[in-house]
């Protein structure tokens, strides 16, 4: 490994190097597991500088948009499978997920790897079985994509007075100057595979003049904000516990109604009902 290659992946490390967050808690992946869908999108709101500087460009407490693959037999295509497995050999029951990362691009790697951070997943409404599988098709075929050293994409991640700037200029030059790699971090890559079965993420135009129309908006780049905002997919919450109280925050024991509880009623009800199985 040559020195110019050693150094460019040690930047990588350290812009991603998550650092330890104590505010809002982080979402239970073993509740997410129960309810995730194949082409779900995941917004990972990530702790790292990289991170960091998409939720200021972005406007939002979400830094990148994840697409949800499943598991291997989630994918109906044999030759995407075997791709898959190829990529990241794993177990048949792990679920995967298409995430980026500096040094290597567009990946595949488990579910589990987004453990410990705080996630909302998006899903897209009334995407049929068919488009949900070439939507997988388009994303599994850009893996890889902005493998390639990018100085350029680490200057701009870096060195621009992003927090300085309007959030108009903000937008506009994230979405001129955006090349390959960031668009791969930030999920535009995602947003092109929903694009690829003509499922919008934006808002459509309807254009009067000549003729009646609707456009749909194809910006360069895409960030999370914007799966996060868009009326065409549905914000998806599985309920969970915490294993301690947050630092900051006050805590009184809980005799509400259980109902809250009932997507996990069977994983947590005895924690709060009597032991002789009776409301008091």
């Amino acid at each position: 490994m040559n020195r110019q290659l050693a150094f460019y992946q040690w930047i990588c490390r350290r812009l991603q190097r998550d650092e330890q967050f104590s505010g809002q808690p982080s979402a239970d992946l073993e509740s997410l597991r129960t309810v995730l869908k194949s082409c779900d999108v995941l917004l990972v709101a990530g702790h790292s500088s990289v991170d960091r500087t998409f939720k200021v460009i972005g406007d939002s407490r979400y830094a990148r948009a994840v697409l949800y693959i499943g598991r291997l037999h989630d994918v109906a295509d044999p030759a995407l499978r075997a791709l898959l497995a190829d990529y990241t050999p794993c177990e048949p029951d792990t679920q995967l997920v298409i995430d980026a990362r500096l040094e290597r691009g567009l990946i595949v790697e488990p579910l589990s790897a987004l453990e410990g951070r705080q996630i909302r997943v998006c899903r897209a409404q009334g995407l049929s079985d068919n488009e949900a599988q070439d939507v997988l098709r388009y994303a599994i075929s850009r893996i890889g994509a902005g493998g390639a050293q990018s100085w350029g994409a680490l200057a701009m991640m870096t060195l621009l007075p992003w927090r300085w700037l309007p959030l108009r200029w903000r937008t506009g030059l994230f979405r001129r100057w955006a090349g390959e790699l960031i668009k791969a971090l930030s999920g535009t890559v995602v947003a092109d595979a929903f694009s690829f079965v003509q499922f919008p993420v934006m808002p459509l135009v309807k254009e009067s003049e000549p003729a009646a129309r609707l456009l749909r908006l194809q910006p360069r780049a895409i960030t999370a904000a914007d799966f996060d905002h868009s009326p065409y997919f549905e914000i998806i919450k599985a309920p969970f516990q915490l294993d301690a109280i947050p630092k900051g925050i006050d805590a009184l024991p809980w005799k509400g109604n259980q109902g809250a509880l009932a997507p996990e009623r069977q994983r947590h009800l005895s924690l709060v009902e009597p032991p002789n199985g009776h409301h008091g």
